[in-house]
């Protein structure tokens, strides 16, 4: 993006809300992303639930992978609701089984992440702006694990792979005092709209993507979601690739659109995360005066994001 691109951009979003660290950093790795596949689309005004791919992979060893199924969009919206009260339970056992696994291998300078994932979203509104939206397909990216760039105390809202890893080592065990300083690493932007525990999920969200995940990290990620206000967890949710995934989500009063972090049913591990509407209601954009309010419906998804594949190599380019 050029100098006049970027003018125009705040320009357009001038009425918005200051977006905090986390949706930055998801932001930027959507942008990148497409960059690399040689897309070029415009940024349309709904452009904050932009999916992110963050993550992950070094040394020729995959920590993740899975194939593609059939029925990922019309099955992500089929769900039967876990027992009441069982989402302390299930987030318990997901933490006791990942803690006792053997950690990947741990990544170092010159290395790259390899990821391979699959997002979806609505696409440009209104739709008459825009040709018909591509299915999704796959795309691959590579990370390096330690970039200068991001690690030079001038980028603010990014952070590099190390970095992130680093701090995942070293969160406590306390799942109150883990929400806590999830929220410090990623805070939202002051006089937000979201509620605390939106924000504890917007943040958890980014750190769920650091991959390769070390497995005592990944435990207390689980019982720090398991200490969110509301926190549900629903089952037999189909995500983007077509697998079966528990969803895990909070609810609130007044709420609109929940995010929820997908984790497979059996091994608990991380498979993606999609936000999903659970009250109708209409998006209008007072800095974009000529575009109309975008409805939106119960059971609507505004995003889904899996992860198909992650593992450690040596070079760009290479796979695991």
């Amino acid at each position: 993006m050029n100098v006049d691109e970027m003018r125009d951009v705040r320009e357009f979003r001038a009425g918005a809300p200051t977006p905090d660290r986390a949706r930055l950093a998801e932001g930027r790795d959507r942008l990148s992303g497409a960059a690399a596949r040689g897309r070029r689309r415009r940024l349309r005004a709904d452009w904050r639930f932009a999916a992110v791919g963050a993550a992950a992979a070094l040394t020729a060893v995959a920590v993740l992978a899975a194939g593609l199924g059939g029925g990922g969009r019309d099955g992500a919206r089929r769900t039967v609701p876990a027992a009441p009260g069982s989402a302390r339970e299930v987030l318990e056992r997901a933490a006791s089984a990942v803690e006792r696994a053997d950690p990947p291998p741990a990544p170092h300078a010159g290395q790259w992440v390899y990821e391979k994932t699959i997002s979806a979203d609505p696409g440009i509104w209104p739709k008459s702006a825009a040709p018909p939206e591509p299915e999704p397909e796959p795309r691959e990216r590579w990370v390096r694990y330690a970039d200068p760039r991001f690690e030079n105390g001038r980028e603010g809202d990014d952070r590099s792979l190390r970095e992130r890893l680093r701090f995942l080592d070293e969160l406590p065990d306390d799942p109150a005092a883990v929400l806590k300083e999830v929220r410090a690493y990623y805070p939202s932007g002051k006089g937000g709209p979201e509620s605390e525990g939106e924000q504890d999920m917007g943040a958890l969200h980014v750190m769920f993507k650091s991959q390769p995940m070390p497995p005592q990290a990944l435990a207390k990620l689980y019982r720090a979601l398991a200490a969110v206000p509301g926190v549900e967890v629903t089952d037999h949710v189909r995500d983007l690739a077509g697998r079966d995934a528990l969803a895990v989500g909070h609810h609130e009063k007044g709420q609109v659109v929940r995010r929820e972090i997908l984790i497979d049913p059996n091994t608990y591990q991380y498979l993606g995360d999609r936000q999903i509407v659970v009250k109708d209601y209409k998006r209008s954009y007072p800095g974009a005066p000529d575009t109309p309010d975008r409805p939106w419906n119960a059971g609507d998804l505004m995003s889904q994001n899996a992860l198909l594949a992650t593992g450690v190599v040596d070079h760009k380019g290479d796979r695991p």
